[in-house]
């Protein structure tokens, strides 16, 4: 049987990320130069404050500020107003990834989508409307809005309540990170599809695995939609 609802992870697997290109142009905004060490500073922090921030520990408003806490300084301003030259700087870099726009134009009207984001609000609501592919998509939860980030179960429930009286199990969750996507959306007994576009050779548990987007319409009950 065919899923009635296919769920999406938005960074890095509808969209790309281009965090250093983005940081780079900001920081030049204020004649500040983007050197390889403060990139890795950035980076380390960075992904330690989403780490805290996807289990819970730290809010949104907290990251914002505290991963520009060193390179704010440099540029003579404030961490979140630095924050949000980054944030939009991101908006103008990010395009759809490879595959995205051809397979989601194939699933519309097939099936009903949604996408789940641990990203921010402002950015990620803007990312997809000059996507041109907001109309692929119901709805979007997004983390910082609800106030629960992925993998908690909470998010993924939500996303339950917006749908009709669907189980679980014939929703698909599709992203790339193996815990705050996959387990998050396992958790809740959604089946899973593990988007490994940098074909990482570790062991996930995951109903589905693919590294190209495109093949997403190969898994049996994607393929089910299309054949209809």
């Amino acid at each position: 049987m065919a899923y009635q609802w296919i769920l999406f992870d938005l960074d890095d697997t509808l969209f790309d990320f281009p965090a250093p290109r983005a940081l780079e142009l900001a920081l030049a905004h204020y004649s500040v130069t983007l050197t390889p060490e403060r990139l890795a500073d950035y980076q380390t922090l960075n992904q330690a404050l989403w780490q805290q921030y996807n289990a819970g520990d730290i809010d949104a408003a907290t990251l914002k500020a505290a991963r520009f806490r060193d390179l704010a300084p440099l540029a003579g301003v404030d961490p979140l107003t630095l924050n949000a030259q980054f944030m939009q700087q991101i908006l103008h870099c990010s395009r759809p990834l490879e595959g995205v726009v051809d397979t989601l134009r194939q699933l519309q009207g097939k099936v009903r989508m949604g996408i789940i984001t641990n990203g921010f609000a402002d950015v990620q609501r803007a990312r997809l409307e000059h996507s041109g592919l907001a109309d692929c998509f119901e709805w979007m939860v997004i983390s910082e809005e609800l106030g629960v980030p992925k993998p908690d179960p909470r998010i993924f429930q939500c996303a339950l309540t917006q749908m009709d009286q669907v189980a679980p199990a014939d929703v698909l969750m599709v992203g790339d990170n193996p815990q705050t996507d996959v387990a998050g959306a396992a958790g809740v007994g959604m089946d899973t599809c593990w988007f490994n576009s940098q074909q990482w050779r570790f062991s996930v548990s995951a109903g589905h695995i693919i590294d190209q987007f495109a093949s997403l319409l190969q898994v049996p009950r994607v393929a089910a939609l299309l054949a209809g």
